[in-house]
């Protein structure tokens, strides 16, 4: 269930009233690895490490499954693992909306790239 209040900052409205994504969406199956980043002024000792599996992606952000919630606001440093590539993508990204669904990989989340 997406969190109340929150949306994904990817729809628009198009002319006619239904929603439209601002970026195109591409099936992205690989591994990620995410934890969350503290604010400046209240160090944390160590993040949780999330691992997730990428759903789709899009100049403007990803969506990842995985069985813990991660938040549902704040940036989040991430490594991304692509096939043939001996070493780990790192990004940062924002946090915009999270849902839960059933099954394995419950929490369905979007990020958005920080550039």
């Amino acid at each position: 269930m997406r969190e109340p209040g929150r949306h994904s900052p990817e729809l628009m409205k198009s002319q006619r009233g239904q929603p439209k994504r601002l970026y195109a969406r591409f099936p992205f199956a690989t591994e990620l690895d995410a934890s969350r980043l503290s604010p400046a002024d209240k160090p944390r000792p160590s993040a949780k490490l999330l691992h997730a599996k990428t759903e789709n992606i899009s100049s403007g952000g990803l969506c990842i499954r995985t069985n813990r919630p991660l938040g549902s606001t704040g940036l989040v440093r991430c490594e991304l693992r692509l096939p043939g590539v001996p070493v780990r993508v790192p990004l940062l990204a924002k946090v915009c909306w999270s849902e839960k669904r059933s099954g394995t990989n419950q929490y369905r989340i979007g990020l958005q790239f920080v550039v």
